[in-house]
């Protein structure tokens, strides 16, 4: 729940919701991250997962919407790992904030909404939904080169991880608007 004053709520990022992943999403969480399993993981930890996801997608121009699932299965990144890795999660907000177009803001306006914490409930989860499409987007992006993508056979790695990874770091997502 959000903090609460004497005289008002306090709706600061990462302090308030876990995030949940369900549906594909959760899929392909599964896939690109196995808890305790570092060595058949590409993540350490799935909060890494999520602040990377999200700075792909936003790179990628890509968003997703949340998937409704009928399932009770989900992934979880706990309240716990946001607030250990709040000074990272948060600069992440802040540049979605600031490029993300899709809020009909001059850029004036996106800046100030970037370092603001939100006055109300709604800013706070229409931003927070924001961050959260382009984690999804990312975590697609990301399963799409990572997992689905077959080597040629002109490459040299026979292990299609190592040969998917070094493909996806030679070829960095080219996307204009966004060095």
């Amino acid at each position: 729940m959000a903090k609460k004053t004497a005289e008002k709520t306090s709706y600061e990022y990462f302090r308030i919701d876990e995030m949940l992943f369900v549906g594909k999403h959760r899929d392909y969480v599964d896939t690109l991250w196995k808890q305790g399993k570092i060595q058949e993981s590409y993540f350490r930890r799935l909060v890494d997962l999520y602040a990377i996801a999200a700075i792909v997608g936003l790179k990628a121009k890509r968003r997703s919407p949340e998937e409704k699932d009928e399932s009770d299965i989900k992934r979880t990144v706990q309240m716990k790992q946001l607030n250990e890795n709040i000074q990272t999660l948060l600069p992440i907000m802040r540049i979605i904030l600031i490029m993300d177009d899709s809020r009909n803001m001059n850029f004036e306006e996106r800046l100030e909404s970037a370092f603001a914490i939100p006055e109300d409930e709604a800013t706070y989860k229409a931003n927070m939904e924001l961050f959260n499409s382009y984690a999804r987007g990312g975590i697609e992006y990301l399963y799409e080169h990572l997992i689905l993508r077959r080597p040629g056979v002109d490459e040299d790695y026979e292990d299609f991880k190592i040969a998917n990874i070094v493909a996806l770091v030679n070829n960095p997502i080219e996307i204009e608007g966004i060095e």
